[in-house]
């Protein structure tokens, strides 16, 4: 990632109007710099961003992975069945986000992902999966963008 772009994705991170920056999400067209944006986002900004850059078209996979875990993807996982009404926009978004990952409906890039997962959950995991589900537990990709901001 050239330094252009972080300078770009830093001043997103600390710019206080949202609409501002819907705006500069929607501008974007380059999946590492959605990667990146996502990485550093401070979820107590809420839903609404991430939930801009889940549905544009340059979303890999490995962004949706990654916010998936990062809103407690892995408690999701432990129990899909599980309704939590104090919890009602996580609710919704960490649902919506797993369909979408289960239907392919992220673009594949080569933005690494390493499920942030210990030896002992991803057994855990295994046993009440599907198949399909475990594109949750993979490693892809070789591009690491874990660089905070």
């Amino acid at each position: 990632m050239d330094k252009e772009k972080e300078k770009i994705i830093q001043q997103m991170l600390y710019e206080k109007d949202i609409e501002k920056v819907l705006k500069e999400v929607q501008a974007i067209n380059d999946s590492e710099m959605l990667y990146m944006y996502a990485y550093n986002y401070n979820w107590d900004n809420g839903f609404e961003i991430p939930k801009n850059i889940i549905f544009k078209d340059c979303c890999d996979l490995s962004t949706a992975l990654m916010i998936f875990y990062s809103v407690d993807g892995y408690r999701y996982l432990q129990n899909k069945d599980e309704k939590n009404d104090s919890l009602k926009e996580w609710s919704v978004f960490i649902k919506e986000l797993y369909d979408r990952i289960l239907k392919n409906s992220f673009i594949e890039s080569n933005t690494k992902f390493v499920p942030p997962l210990n030896k002992v959950q991803i057994f855990k995991l295994k046993k009440g999966l599907d198949m399909d589900e475990h594109i949750f537990l993979e490693e892809i990709g070789s591009n690491d963008l874990n660089i905070s901001l």
